[in-house]
């Protein structure tokens, strides 16, 4: 069987998801997610579903790959409601591209503060995923929800093409065998509240891996947490795309956001934040290591949006 492609994203449409086109030069397949894998090129085996948090408590260790055993334990999850059939569309609104910004902003800080805490003793990955919703009912400026996963460190888990590779496994076994499955607790440790007629709207990424060096290098250069950079991508329904650069202490702890749409933002003057049209990440080429991260982000996207829809 080929190796499907990543899709490349059309224009800013709050009609077409940016899976529906493709390249004419890329061949479209979907590849997914099921439960958890035990290596990516195996048979997936389950994700468990473990209590999350940035909390440095021992962790209940399954078998499988080291990196799905679950994140640290702590905060008490909120259950996830059952899924409900999603609505055609979701409008994805600058204030919503806000709030995601501002999100994985937190999410990207939190994890890095446990990376560190926990870089010499039981160690996390450098990665983190986050899937977005949309809460309908919910005022302009609070219709983010999110689930998130953090994983522990090991050497499939060190990539993160192939980390999201093995969650688009996962999720299309997942769907195929279960007609329940909900993402936000077999694929997720953190779920924020939500009704039942949320819709998903993008999935984010958390990375340690930064323009600034990786992972290792930073473990060695940091002085403490606040030195550590991180990065972040984020694909959303409508096809936005959006990569941050989160500094530390070094880079004045400055945002910077590329935004694929060039009306993407409505926080003018958030203090130490910088937005940038950069409509070229819909066209990344295939030479660029961040291809694939786009790649198979677009895949995990299409998978639960579709698996999400009446069937």
């Amino acid at each position: 069987m080929s190796d499907p492609r990543m899709t490349s994203p059309p224009p800013f449409s709050s009609s077409v998801p940016w899976w529906a086109l493709e390249r004419t030069s890329e061949v479209q397949q979907a590849p997914g997610y099921g439960s958890e894998p035990s290596g990516y090129g195996s048979e997936p085996s389950g994700y468990g579903s473990e209590p999350p948090g940035y909390a440095s408590e021992p962790e209940v260790r399954i078998p499988g790959p080291r990196h799905m055993a679950g994140a640290p334990a702590g905060l008490e999850p909120v259950p996830a409601p059952a899924p409900a059939p999603a609505p055609a569309g979701v409008d994805i609104s600058p204030t919503y591209r806000g709030a995601v910004v501002a999100r994985l902003r937190r999410f990207s800080f939190l994890h890095a503060r446990h990376a560190w805490e926990r870089r010499r003793r039981d160690p996390l990955a450098p990665h983190g995923v986050a899937l977005f919703y949309c809460e309908p009912a919910g005022r302009l400026y609070d219709q983010l929800r999110t689930a998130t996963r953090i994983f522990l460190g090991d050497d499939e888990a060190a990539s993160l093409p192939h980390l999201l590779y093995g969650l688009a496994q996962h999720a299309r076994e997942g769907y195929a065998n279960n007609p329940g499955f909900d993402p936000r607790t077999e694929m997720c440790n953190k779920t924020d509240s939500m009704s039942a007629q949320a819709v998903f709207a993008g999935i984010g990424v958390v990375t340690l891996d930064t323009p600034y060096g990786d992972w290792a290098t930073a473990q060695r250069t940091a002085r403490s947490e606040a030195d550590l950079p991180g990065r972040c991508y984020a694909r959303l329904i409508d096809g936005t795309m959006l990569v941050l650069d989160r500094g530390g202490e070094l880079q004045f702890n400055a945002l910077t956001v590329d935004c694929s749409v060039r009306d993407g933002n409505t926080q003018y003057g958030t203090p130490s934040m910088h937005w940038r049209w950069n409509p070229a990440l819909a066209e990344t080429p295939e030479s660029d290591p961040i291809y694939h991260v786009w790649r198979w982000m677009g895949e995990i996207g299409r998978i639960v949006d579709h698996g999400s829809r009446p069937r």
